[in-house]
């Protein structure tokens, strides 16, 4: 039922059918909102933020992602320290 009219002829009311089942927690009021929050929710991220670490690492040193997975050939390397172009 989606609307409180659809609730005039029914014996209860939309709040205790989104309260039901809860009255065994009523002497512990957090796990009533943590249950509430769960079935709210239903998105579950499976990070613990470390692509948000990532993300801001990134931003502060962009070339970061490059020195870390790209091998330049030693030649090349020598290139550029005598070249003065990766400073």
């Amino acid at each position: 039922m989606a609307r409180f009219s659809e609730y005039l002829d029914a014996n209860y009311l939309p709040g205790e059918v989104y309260s039901a089942g809860l009255s065994d927690y009523r002497s512990r009021p957090q796990e009533i909102i943590d249950y509430l929050a769960d079935k709210k929710f239903k998105f579950k991220p499976e990070d613990d933020g470390s692509y948000f670490q990532q993300f801001l690492a990134l931003q502060n040193n962009p070339e970061a992602l490059l020195v870390g997975k790209l091998n330049l050939p030693k030649r090349f390397q020598e290139f550029m320290a005598m070249s003065g172009v990766g400073t």
